[in-house]
């Protein structure tokens, strides 16, 4: 199972003239190799895991990881790239350099193998080989590791984009000094916003676990239930199917008066991942009746929704979807509306291309492409009065698109 999209990187790279991809920052590198590495996390060690593809010679791709992370790839799903180079530290003697002029660093052994054992486990004996196969084969550190990935694919002399600009320096380091290297960490968000057919079966799964488990959150409403208890009971219905809950939200804020009041309008907006994608799921709840405007507000984001869905085809403007939603909104009620958000959904929450230190959701215009997943965002809050909410994820067909949730737009009420 292979997450990229290589005919798309292929396609954009030729596009941009450039010769190869090198990804640092760990969405990029996991979707690059389909390999997640165990520091891939915020607080992890910095240049650990990397992955490198050309342009042309797909064979030649490669995944950079450190020396502890050999005996992992046997016990995780892997990775597609056929090309390992990995890194242990400095040589403890001056050792000869490898055919490629680059620096061999101290040989990794890794864990002593028991001298009572018995028969071994296939994977015992998986992890003996891998280290068997490697270990005399490291690199000093990660950038020299890669600098052998990059001659062995034969771009020395090339143009590379990188997703992180210090790369540039790192490389000129490892006497890489004929490359081109360009900072363009929006290309790898334009190769991703068409998904394969494998993010696509991810991603459908994402999407149902993320809505069971904000039902049940919604479901689990009743009048005094605290703020807390609402997040605990997503979070944990997350964990329970094997997901993992980012937030869930009910406006801006949290509850005006700190618990759930009977009659207010509440909504509810769950993001939460599965195998690394995303989920973005809402809807409405109410504790007791609903009012006249409840009911009418909610209609109104459904009308909304319903015009969306005649939209949702390739050849279309974010733009111009969110305009004609919106318009659709107000004309059925909710006269201060604003034109809702459209995003592309995947490994981010935001998958487009996106500048850094802007408002969040501040985007170039898309024009929506067969294989993207995206969500049509419909909050409104009124300060005093409540909020509604409905949102979906869908995945754009050749003619149209398909919805990944499944539960109806029917306002939620509890008793």
């Amino acid at each position: 199972m292979r997450l990229c999209n290589t005919h798309r990187a292929q396609q954009l790279m030729a596009e941009n003239n450039i010769d190869g991809l090198i990804a640092y920052n760990p969405i990029n590198q996991y979707y690059l190799s389909n390999y997640w590495g165990l520091f891939n996390t915020a607080g992890g060690y910095e240049g650990a895991y990397m992955s490198l593809l050309p342009a042309k010679d797909i064979e030649a791709a490669a995944l950079i990881i450190p020396a502890l992370e050999l005996r992992r790839l046997k016990t995780t799903a892997g990775t597609w790239m056929t090309n390992l180079f990995s890194y242990f530290t400095d040589a403890d003697e001056k050792l000869e350099p490898f055919a490629d002029s680059t620096p061999q660093g101290q040989p990794y052994s890794g864990w002593q193998t028991a001298e009572d054992h018995g028969d071994l486990t296939d994977l015992e004996s998986d992890w003996l080989s891998i280290v068997d196969n490697y270990g005399s084969q490291m690199s000093p550190n990660a950038f020299w590791a890669l600098s052998r990935a990059i001659k062995n694919a034969g771009l020395e002399n090339s143009t590379l984009a990188v997703d992180d600009p210090r790369l540039a320096q790192w490389l000129n380091n490892c006497q890489l000094d004929k490359l081109t290297v360009i900072y363009r960490p929006q290309l790898f968000n334009e190769i991703r916003l068409q998904k394969t057919a494998a993010e696509i079966t991810i991603m459908s799964q994402a999407a149902i676990i993320n809505e069971r488990s904000l039902l049940k959150a919604a479901n689990s409403f009743y009048e005094g239930i605290s703020w807390t208890e609402v997040q605990t009971t997503y979070m944990t219905e997350m964990a329970t199917q094997g997901g993992r809950g980012v937030y869930v939200m009910c406006g801006l804020g949290e509850l005006p008066a700190g618990k759930v009041r009977r009659g207010e309008p509440v909504m509810l907006d769950a993001l939460g991942q599965y195998q690394r994608y995303h989920g973005d799921f809402g809807r409405c709840v109410v504790v007791g009746e609903a009012t006249a405007k409840h009911r009418l507000y909610h209609q109104a984001i459904c009308a909304g929704w319903e015009t969306a869905q005649n939209l949702l085809k390739p050849g279309i403007h974010y733009s111009d979807l969110s305009r004609q939603v919106g318009n659709a909104v107000r004309k059925a009620g909710i006269k201060q509306f604003r034109d809702p958000v459209v995003h592309s959904l995947g490994l981010e929450h935001t998958d487009d291309p996106k500048p850094a230190g802007v408002m969040p959701q501040t985007k170039d215009d898309q024009i929506l492409q067969q294989n993207m997943v995206i969500n049509v965002d419909l909050p409104h809050t009124e300060i005093g009065w409540g909020s509604v909410h409905v949102e979906d994820t869908v995945v754009i067909t050749a003619d149209g698109y398909n919805r990944l949730s499944q539960a109806s737009l029917d306002l939620i009420v509890c008793s």
